[in-house]
């Protein structure tokens, strides 16, 4: 849809202060709009449909690393050395999820090893569906943070929202565009961008989610755990070490 005004974030270069690009600042109701279709989706791909979308997804970020580099690069402030790095990482983790996918980690068991069991045997079969998932990242690492929370989840056939952080959105946008390129069906990974204080309750309450997945902050991660409910929750919660430059040193 067409935007303008205040429905609008613009991402700067945290340096120069330059505008990089600009994004939708959603609406709740658009926030709850992705959950209706991520919820109406019933994902079908086999363990080798969902492979080979993740091997060609870092295949496609391997070929394109230096575009993907100097987009992380512009709107986040690392260097392109440690850009291109990150690049590197995302194509990593795409190819683990890969992998896992084909892995069957099912078991057999004997019933007969005690005097009351029965000669019969126990398969188990693990089918991690989870539902929709909403997905919270942060600022550093702005393509990694969000394949951490992304391919694990097409991995196993999951749907998922994600709110990347408004100050590095494009990064997480071009992976999800990277993905449908690779074959994804849309409805499987939804990219909404917006102002946390408007939208952050719909993604944390909203009745289609069944586990909300964050990595940020302390206080952040202490009000969804207040909100989630009789959800799932992951919350990978950040430090505070500090890096103190002395007046001595030579910059």
């Amino acid at each position: 849809a067409d935007r303008g005004g205040d429905r609008v974030i613009a991402v700067h270069n945290p340096y120069t202060r330059e505008i990089v690009g600009r994004v939708p600042k959603a609406p709740p109701d658009e926030v709850r709009r992705a959950f209706d279709v991520a919820h109406a989706y019933k994902a079908r791909l086999s363990r080798f449909e969902r492979s080979n979308i993740l091997n060609k997804a870092a295949a496609l970020v391997r070929e394109r690393a230096a575009a993907i580099a100097a987009l992380i690069s512009a709107e986040s402030g690392l260097c392109l050395k440690d850009a291109l790095y990150e690049a590197g990482r995302v194509a990593d983790v795409l190819m683990f999820g890969a992998n896992e996918c084909l892995r069957d980690d099912g078991q057999t068991y004997a019933c007969d090893i005690t005097p009351h069991g029965r000669r019969r045997r126990v398969h188990t079969l693990r089918e991690p569906l989870l539902g929709v998932i909403s997905a919270i990242t942060p600022f550093n690492h702005p393509m990694n943070q969000v394949a951490h929370k992304v391919v694990p989840a097409v991995a196993t056939n999951n749907r998922m929202v994600l709110k990347p952080s408004e100050k590095v959105p494009l990064s997480a946008l071009l992976f999800a565009d990277l993905l449908y390129e690779a074959g994804l069906p849309p409805p499987m990974l939804s990219v909404i961008t917006g102002d946390p204080k408007e939208i952050a309750d719909e993604l944390l309450t909203n009745p289609a989610v069944d586990l909300i997945t964050f990595t940020g902050g302390v206080a952040i991660g202490k009000y969804i755990a207040a909100r989630a409910g009789y959800r799932r929750v992951v919350l990978e919660l950040g430090g505070n070490d500090p890096i103190i430059v002395m007046d001595d040193a030579d910059l």
